[in-house]
Parts: structure tokens; C-alpha cells; sequence
């Protein structure tokens, strides 16, 4: 035995000493990201609720064709509009449709219950600065407009929605806001959600 071996042995084993600490911290490491990642998903949708959008949401289609509640929550203001206005609705309130054209918005929202469609306009003041929602809360009467007598028609992709106040009827599809009868516009969607 060679003095060269003697000393190969203590340094293989520091080596896998060191090896398996390292191992061992980062897996201790790996699992707390693990746990703090876990618990921000869990609370994730109470802290989005308010904030004026909600991506993405999810919804699954009735034999009749409209859809029922399984997404996103509509934003805070608009559940409280709602509460306000009839203190039976079924909330929380889901998100069917939300668009923004360069002057306006609109939010397209169902009862938890799955029937009564509500719909939410504003007409911004500002500018949008290129994110749904942003800046502004719609005022019921001044630049804001909240309906409950909402239908829906349309297909797979083709959805529309129409509500009607005082002679003015507001049709609202993914790529196009229409207002017809006391005013008469129509503009095109700069933005949609949930996207397809």
C-alpha cells in the first residue's frame, strides 16, 4: 500500500460528505419554495378578486348554449354594484366576458347560481394604459352602467350578449362592443377575456 492510497481514502470520504450536505440543503431549500409557492397559489384568488380583471376564466357550456359559472370572480366593485342593487343576487359573481375597446370597457358577469347574467360598462375618462381595469372605477350614472336584464346567444366562439337600458340596446362579442338606438356606435376589441 502506497502512501498515495492512504490518503485517498479520508478525502473520498470528505467528498461525499460534502456531496451529501449539499444535497441535503438543497433539497431542504427546494421544499420551503415548494411550501411558499404552494400557499401564495391557495391564496391567490382572494387576492385577485378586486383587481378590476380576472384572466382567464373557466366555463363550461349548458345544453342551451350559455355558460355557467365556474371561472374567475367578477371584480370587488362589481359584486358590491350588484349586492347593492338586488340583495338576492347569487354571489360571488362569475366572469363570462370582459372586453376593452380604446374608450370603453365592459365586464359580462353570472350569478353563482348560474342564472342571471349581469353587465358592467364604463366608459373611461383616461386613457387605458394597456391593462384591463386599470385606474379607474366605473360610477353608476356618471361613467359607469350596471344591467341585469342580459341575454345571451351565440355559439362556441361566436358568443354574444345583449342588454338594453331605456331604449339603448349594448351587444357585446369578443371582437366587437355595438350600441344601437339612443346612441349608435360600435367599436372594435382591443381586448378580450378569457382569451381563446
Amino acid at each position: 500500500m502506497s502512501s498515495h492510497d492512504a490518503y485517498a481514502e479520508p478525502e473520498r470520504g470528505r467528498t461525499l460528505t460534502v456531496v451529501l450536505l449539499a444535497l441535503l440543503i438543497l433539497t431542504v431549500i427546494g421544499a420551503l419554495f415548494g411550501f411558499v409557492l404552494g400557499r401564495r397559489d391557495i391564496d391567490d384568488p382572494k387576492s385577485k378578486a378586486g383587481n378590476g380583471q380576472s384572466p382567464r376564466p373557466v366555463s363550461s357550456v349548458t345544453s342551451q348554449g350559455a355558460s355557467k359559472p365556474a371561472g374567475e370572480p367578477c371584480a370587488d366593485f362589481i359584486q358590491a354594484a350588484v349586492k347593492a342593487r338586488d340583495g338576492k343576487a347569487a354571489l360571488p359573481l362569475s366572469l363570462q366576458l370582459y372586453i376593452r375597446t380604446d374608450r370603453r370597457e365592459v365586464w359580462i358577469c353570472r350569478e353563482a347560481d348560474g342564472g342571471k347574467l349581469w353587465y358592467q360598462g364604463h366608459e373611461k375618462r383616461k386613457s387605458f394604459s394597456g391593462v384591463a381595469g386599470s385606474g379607474e372605477t366605473p360610477v353608476e350614472g356618471d361613467n359607469g352602467l350596471l344591467l341585469d336584464s342580459v341575454t345571451f346567444s351565440g355559439s362556441s366562439g361566436t358568443d354574444k350578449y345583449t342588454a338594453t337600458n331605456k331604449g339603448t340596446t349594448y351587444t357585446v362579442a369578443r371582437d366587437k362592443l355595438t350600441v344601437s338606438g339612443n346612441q349608435n356606435y360600435s367599436d372594435d376589441v382591443r381586448e378580450s377575456l378569457p382569451r381563446k
